[in-house]
């Protein structure tokens, strides 16, 4: 009777030794094999990266330093404080520049909305409509984020003209440079 049940416990014996090890070790390693595989896939393709962006730049400090340039370029147009007295001293720029003759210059309330503050300044100036026009462009395209807001002109040939520029400015923590980034 022994011999009769020798073979059948045996086998059944064997598939539980076959069942436990490859739920328990061959199962664990495929999966770590496959994440061992993506991984390097991964980092072969940073590879690529680096490799073409070296060949694309030469030197990376080159990039690095581009990249830097661009990043106070984009603090410039959004700085981190509002800077009234800044954007007032480009306004009278401008208005050399464009030949306009500013009235009045003022500042009003600072308005918070998600996290990103503005202000609108109110100017009123005397010029004519090619000055005009050119004191605008002058202070849209200047190095900074600026809107018009509201728009009035009375006059004939010498226009009287109230405009409402509003400036904005973004916390510290949004524009970060790569140096100053928390680890």
């Amino acid at each position: 009777m022994n011999e009769k049940f020798f073979l059948p416990l045996t086998l059944t014996i064997c598939a539980i030794i076959f069942f436990g090890w490859q739920q328990f070790f061959y199962a664990p390693m495929q999966r770590e094999i496959l994440t061992t595989e993506l991984e390097t896939r991964r980092l072969r393709e940073l590879e690529r990266s680096i490799v073409e962006l070296k060949a694309r730049h030469g030197n990376l400090e080159s990039l690095i330093a581009e990249t830097e340039r661009q990043l106070d370029a984009a603090r410039t147009f959004l700085p981190t404080t509002l800077m009234p007295d800044k954007f007032i001293d480009e306004l009278y720029q401008a208005a050399d520049f464009s030949q306009a003759r500013l009235i009045s210059v003022q500042a009003g309330d600072i308005h918070a909305a998600d996290e990103i503050q503005s202000q609108v300044v109110t100017v009123k100036l005397q010029t004519n409509y090619i000055a005009l026009l050119n004191f605008i462009r002058e202070v849209l395209d200047g190095g900074r984020f600026v809107s018009l807001e509201k728009f009035s002109v009375e006059g004939g040939e010498i226009l009287t003209c109230t405009l409402d520029f509003k400036i904005f400015s973004a916390p510290s923590e949004k524009i970060k440079s790569p140096a100053t980034k928390s680890k």
